[in-house]
């Protein structure tokens, strides 16, 4: 039986900095501010009174691994002394409170046992007591409460915690085993489908991260990892695989960023399985990939439930990255700049794809009182994508080698506009075997007689609007020449964008949003705007490198 009225003695071994973040958000949180949710703090962070979403940020601790990422001995002061205010703030856990929420004491207690190396240093015995006390605190808390998190993420946080908590600490030896069991069990019990029910990458990610960290420390203190555990890591590992861009990062789709950089090939490395599913959708996504050029395609209707407060209007929307050059991308997550920036960024025009007359592919709530969620409460009920036979029938995406002689293709569409005006959108792609040169139709059309009939009756007499977005990463310069768009990469490479002149090209203003940065970062996107002024139109377009090196 453990006496939990005396503080641990301390860790059985030495804690490894396993999360490491972004260090420019580091040397912000150095020089004095810390940036969550469109809210800046400075000072004693944990004096602020923040909405929910932030102070949940805040109190995770998940910052800690910017401050590792910088490493000096200010960065260090400065966990230090964070660390050691909280703990002035808190010395009781209450269920009751947002910060006791079990996933984010989970999440807490990692962070904390992660980057004790920059916590503990200068504090003798006494000094490091109640950091310990407080730890053996939320081993407690998480034993009684980690099933009260809802299944998924925040619940594998939680029984993290506790596993690689106990696994760490002197004296909690007997709490390892079972936590650890218990998360194999929930995360055998949930499986892949539940973990990737939100659509967004990043968070499967999140979720592989915990369970190769607790399998890690299991094997540094000589315990035996559950079956399960390797079971689900390498059941998640082809999806991410095949989600991999070619500089290592993930799509940005459904509330979800690129990834901390270097997690996704650390914990690929840690996992088994398949290389790459060979066929199919990874995720509800679709991968073309030649040579050094990956594109990743949402080919799924967004989250519904739940996962759809975080869920975009991102359906046929791209991404294009050559060698290790982002070079077309979404928008990325606007949750880490406030409600106004998070609410935009959900929509179709922040997404590289076609948006008709202003209108998303999928729709918020528009009848949403105050203090109800933003969910989406109209989505594409069929969406495609694959190849076709010689019959021209649908096949699955081939996800394929990416040395293989042949041209890429991939046929999609979906009928988000069915409903609003007898509309579906095809998106017909090729990408040829040296990866410099990507072909694209889009088409908008009726296409039964149903359709046509609504159609005539609503298009406007004018014709209805619409655009296709290519919105560029900021690194990549854009020029107008005539009715084509120059980019130049970063590293000297130069990309022509041409169309068939269906529609008129132009340069606009846009933004990439990524949480590791204080602010929006300004960028450019392509925009080609036409006007169906019949019951069918298609657009042609192509990027390619121009000339050789």
């Amino acid at each position: 039986m453990i006496d939990t009225t005396v503080a641990p003695k301390g860790f059985l071994r030495r804690p490894e900095p396993k999360a490491i973040g972004h260090p420019g958000r580091g040397e912000q949180i150095v020089a004095g501010e810390l940036h969550l949710g469109g809210v800046t703090l400075t000072g004693d962070f944990f004096a602020a009174d923040l909405p929910p979403t932030v102070a949940a940020e805040l109190h995770g601790f998940g910052w800690l691994d910017d401050l590792a990422a910088v490493g000096t001995p200010k960065a260090r002061a400065l966990a230090q002394d964070h660390v050691m205010r909280w703990l002035q703030r808190h010395r009781v856990p209450h269920g009751d409170q947002l910060e006791w929420a079990p996933e984010l004491t989970g999440r807490r207690a990692l962070r904390w046992i992660f980057h004790a190396g920059m916590i503990l240093p200068g504090l003798d015995r006494d000094g490091a007591e109640p950091f310990f006390r407080a730890l053996d605190q939320h081993l407690n808390h998480l034993r009684g409460s980690w099933y009260e998190a809802v299944d998924g993420l925040d619940r594998l946080e939680a029984l993290a915690g506790l596993a690689i908590g106990a696994m760490s600490l002197r004296d909690r030896q007997s709490v390892a085993g079972p936590a650890l069991i218990a998360l194999a069990e929930e995360a055998d019990a949930m499986g892949v489908d539940t973990l990737s029910e939100s659509r967004a990458p990043e968070t499967l990610l999140e979720a592989m991260a915990l369970l190769v960290w607790a399998e890690e420390v299991a094997t540094e203190a000589g315990l035996d990892a559950p079956p399960e555990l390797r079971r689900v890591i390498s059941e998640i590992a082809p999806i991410l695989r095949a989600l991999r861009h070619a500089d290592g990062a993930l799509p940005s789709f459904h509330g979800g960023g690129r990834g901390a950089a270097g997690r996704l090939d650390r914990c690929l490395r840690a996992s088994d399985g398949a290389a790459l599913p060979s066929h199919g959708l990874a995720m509800g996504y679709a991968r073309m990939a030649r040579a050094r050029t990956t594109l990743i395609l949402d080919a799924a209707p967004p989250p519904g439930g739940p996962a759809s407060v975080r869920a975009h209007a991102s359906t046929l929307g791209f991404e294009l990255t050559v060698q290790r050059q982002p070079l077309i991308v979404n928008c990325g997550p606007g949750d880490g700049f406030g409600p106004l920036w998070a609410k935009a960024s959900r929509a179709t025009p922040c997404h590289s794809a076609l948006c008709l007359a202003g209108l998303s592919s999928a729709r918020l709530n528009p009848n949403r009182q105050e203090g109800e969620p933003d969910i989406l409460t109209e989505r594409p009920e069929l969406v495609w994508a694959g190849d076709c036979d010689a019959l021209g029938n649908l096949t699955a995406p081939d996800t394929g080698p990416a040395h293989s002689p042949e041209t890429a293709h991939l046929l999609s569409g979906h009928d988000g506009w069915l409903v609003s005006h007898g509309l579906t959108h095809l998106r017909e792609l090729w990408l040829d075997p040296d990866g410099l040169s990507l072909r694209g139709e889009d088409s908008l059309a009726a296409l039964d007689a149903s359709a046509q009939s609504h159609l005539d009756r609503i298009r406007p007499d004018e014709g209805l609007a619409f655009d296709i977005r290519f919105h560029l990463h900021p690194e990549i310069q854009a020029r107008m020449r005539a009715q084509d768009v120059v980019l130049s990469l970063p590293n000297g490479d130069e990309w022509l964008f041409t169309h068939d002149g269906v529609g008129q090209a132009r340069l606009e203003a846009s933004c990439l949003l990524d949480r590791a940065l204080a602010a929006p970062r300004p960028s450019r996107q392509i925009v080609i705007s036409s006007v169906l002024q019949g019951r069918a139109i298609q657009i042609g377009w192509t990027l390619a490198r121009s000339g050789g090196r």
